[in-house]
């Protein structure tokens, strides 16, 4: 059985690898993508089992990637880490969100949340 995989999105590079690294670190498998677009180009190549994905981002941001997401059967959980309070939690988990964090988020707390939605997400 492969290691779980999470897809990591967003425009900030350092945060991405940041997030790759602390990740991997507990047995993930992780791969990066620098917006929304990407992202699904990226799912279209590989099964993903967890999306981190960032709010603002350009050429196609978070929530245009979670509507997307939306339109494909069996679309892995999309979880929010967002430094910006441009919308609310209420509005992003309506939009089907599995959850919503603020940035900076520690390292174990990352995994703590990544480990709980892996282990309610089917195979």
């Amino acid at each position: 059985m492969r290691p779980r995989r999470i897809l990591v999105v967003d425009d900030e590079p350092i945060l991405v690898r940041l997030l790759q690294r602390a990740l991997a670190a507990h047995g993930y498998e992780v791969a990066g993508a620098a917006d929304g677009r990407e992202a699904l180009a990226m799912l279209d190549e590989m099964p993903v089992d967890l999306i981190l994905s960032d709010v603002r981002m350009p050429v196609m941001d978070g929530p245009a990637l979670l509507a997307a997401l939306r339109e494909r059967p069996q679309a892995p959980p999309l979880i929010f880490i967002t430094g910006y309070g441009d919308h609310t939690d209420s509005q992003l988990r309506a939009m089907g969100a599995v959850e919503v964090h603020a940035k900076p988020l520690p390292a174990q707390t990352l995994v703590e949340i990544v480990r709980r939605n892996l282990e309610s997400a089917p195979r």
